[in-house]
């Protein structure tokens, strides 16, 4: 008897366990809330090739600045990878609600490793159309880069 119970109480811990596990991996796996004081840029890359990084210029009210999205592992991002890219109010030197947004990207063909000027080699940088608008903090955007290293690159606002 006592090890029927025995039995029954690790059969009861473990399925407790199990479901613990699943119920905070499914948290896990939801999709980024972008908070009151950011601005969140969803770019989905749909190239036809890996690209090394993708630079980005911006301007926010007129403010000139670089960044830039890379893998610290120096994999090639995927052609088929959603980048998420965010800034909060701080970051850009805001204190309104909205800002006027300026973003020009470069998709720089090759890995290298990135450098604080975002300067890179000619030959390996292509040159997206820039983009305005304005942004509001609290609000996402969602872009496509489509194209290839040969016939160039185009950026779809969605």
């Amino acid at each position: 008897m006592k090890k029927a119970l025995c039995i029954s109480i690790v059969i009861v811990i473990f399925f407790s366990l199990i479901s613990a596990f699943l119920y905070f991996r499914k948290d896990e796996c939801n999709e980024f809330t972008v908070g009151d004081d950011e601005i969140a840029l969803y770019i989905q890359l749909n190239t036809k090739e890996d690209i090394g990084l993708l630079v980005f210029d911006y301007s926010v009210n007129g403010s000139e600045q670089s960044g830039g999205i890379s893998n610290a592992d120096k994999s090639l991002l995927k052609h088929d990878e959603l980048l998420i890219h965010v800034w909060n109010k701080e970051e850009l030197n805001c204190s309104a609600d909205t800002a006027e947004l300026s973003v020009q990207f470069r998709i720089i063909t090759e890995y290298v490793d990135p450098n604080y000027e975002n300067i890179y080699p000619e030959n390996i940088t292509k040159i997206l159309d820039k983009i305005s608008f304005e942004a509001r903090f609290g609000e996402s955007y969602s872009f496509t880069i489509i194209g290839d290293n040969i016939n160039g690159y185009k950026l779809i606002r969605n």
